[in-house]
């Protein structure tokens, strides 16, 4: 017979938030992610450990970390809504030399290389 665990709060004995999956596998979870608005005035829509967004010219953005990882051997992945043409022949670019333990830099262009301000821009970030 298969029950249902449901609660509001989680917690050890000693208050902290328990360790789901144990510390072997933290690394397999997303350490930062981010939702914004990368045309206009950009805004984080949701987000997870980051402080903010720097918009520092057409397509181009830092991606800046509230708790700073502890190396920059980091996995980045991101996604771009172009709301132009047919939403086609465009992509997100990560460049690793762009990572650091406190921010990433994030690339919105086409594949011809035209960088573009995108209604939407997806980014996670994992690490150890």
């Amino acid at each position: 017979m298969a029950s249902n665990v449901v609660s509001d709060n989680f917690e050890t004995s000693s208050g902290a938030v328990p360790e789901l999956g144990g510390a072997d596998r933290q690394s397999q979870w997303c350490k930062a992610w981010v939702n914004f608005n990368g045309t206009g005035t950009v805004a984080i829509r949701d987000s997870f450990n980051v402080s903010s967004i720097t918009d520092y010219g057409t397509g181009k953005h830092t991606v800046n970390f509230t708790t700073n990882f502890a190396n920059s051997n980091i996995s980045v992945m991101g996604h771009i809504n172009y709301s132009q043409a047919l939403n086609s022949g465009h992509s997100i670019y990560c460049s690793s030399n762009y990572y650091a333990t406190n921010k990433v830099d994030v690339f919105a262009r086409s594949y011809s290389g035209t960088f573009y301000d995108c209604n939407a821009v997806s980014v996670q970030v994992f690490s150890n």
